[in-house]
């Protein structure tokens, strides 16, 4: 049970025992105390003093009669006031933080929950659709159509499809894994990006994580235009690039695709959680062996001698594509992207030739 609906339920209860417990002491007190009429100017000095009673003073003069003591009634029912405020007050901060947790808790347009995830949602489309605007304008385009607009020259843009249905939170809405999948991949695609064999433009990597200009929130954000963003969204992109370029109807250029990494980069960003490159320092993982010296030293468990003893020449390709598939149970996970990993075969042979080059 949602621990707000179980305070708010609590503050109620409590709030009506408060107004209980007050209303018995109102009805207790007129109960032992009876009604009399409150006295006042000489019936309150009679209920003190004798009648004409007076205080003799060293004077030949006599003076006014004593004063009367303060009434107890007097007093009991000023005390009445005073607590009959503080229960209204008392009443009016229970209420309020009563009703604060009742606001949480309830379904419909009050619910402060929901208004403020909604205003936050708000907030994080408006931040990833600037951010899209800076550093996927141009590989992805105006619209986040990709590959499906053309940008300088009338040739299509590199980037893939953004702003398609298969993307779109609405409708993933009613398959929660399918969801829950396709934000994952979006986010790791942003996070990590996508090397791809020359001449072909490789996705940078964005998250900070692995050394891109965004954090983690800017690109939850990216996430939520990509899934949530209307087409208005899309379409404020050429206002955004207007402000940005001058031109509202500047046409997205790429530029020159980036060099494809290296082995060694695309080891060192994957492999190097587990592995050791150094013959001087332990692998992270004590499973995982130290690779320094993997080019002259060969494959180091039963599984993979076997397949390389095969004559197979792409032994070491598929032991680094699918190692699970050869020696069940291993810990080293699937990276071929076919298999359900994150690198592409042209990725994963560039690890194969690096690993085979070293310790020579």
């Amino acid at each position: 049970m949602d621990v707000n609906l179980i305070l708010a339920g609590v503050s109620i209860v409590l709030f009506l025992l408060f107004i209980a417990f007050f209303g018995y002491l109102i009805y207790h007190q007129r109960q032992v105390e009876p009604d009399e009429k409150p006295a006042s100017g000489v019936e309150l000095l009679e209920q003190h003093y004798a009648p004409g009673a007076t205080v003799a003073q060293p004077t030949p003069y006599w003076v006014a009669p004593i004063p009367a003591a303060p009434d107890p009634l007097e007093v009991s029912a000023n005390l009445d006031k005073k607590i009959a405020a503080g229960a209204v007050m008392l009443f009016a901060l229970l209420g309020l933080v009563g009703g604060y947790f009742l606001l949480q808790v309830i379904p419909g347009p009050l619910n402060l929950r929901a208004q403020g995830a909604e205003r936050q949602l708000e907030a994080s489309i408006a931040r990833g659709k600037n951010l899209y605007a800076n550093f996927c304008f141009n590989c992805h385009g105006r619209l986040g159509l990709g590959n499906g607009e053309n940008g300088v020259g009338d040739k299509p843009l590199p980037g893939k499809p953004l702003n398609k249905p298969d993307f779109r939170y609405d409708n993933l809405a009613g398959d929660p894994q399918k969801l829950a999948e396709t934000e994952a991949l979006i986010r790791l695609r942003i996070t990590r990006g996508k090397a791809n064999p020359a001449p072909n433009y490789s996705m940078p990597a964005w998250g900070d994580s692995e050394g891109g200009p965004l954090n983690t929130e800017q690109v939850n954000q990216l996430v939520a235009f990509i899934m949530r963003g209307s087409e208005a969204d899309w379409q404020d992109i050429v206002s955004i690039r207007s402000r940005l370029d001058g031109s509202p109807s500047t046409i997205p250029d790429p530029g020159q695709p980036p060099a494809p990494p290296s082995g060694d980069v695309i080891a060192q960003q994957y492999c190097a959680s587990c592995h050791s490159f150094d013959p001087n320092k332990p692998s992270t993982v004590s499973l995982a062996p130290n690779l320094a010296r993997y080019g002259i030293e060969g494959p180091l468990n039963d599984q993979l001698k076997a397949l390389k003893a095969t004559g197979d020449p792409d032994w070491l390709y598929k032991w680094v594509a699918n190692a699970p598939s050869i020696k069940p149970g291993i810990i080293m996970p699937v990276w071929l992207d076919k298999s359900g990993g994150q690198l592409d075969e042209a990725s994963i042979r560039l690890v194969v030739t690096y690993l085979e080059g070293l310790g020579k």
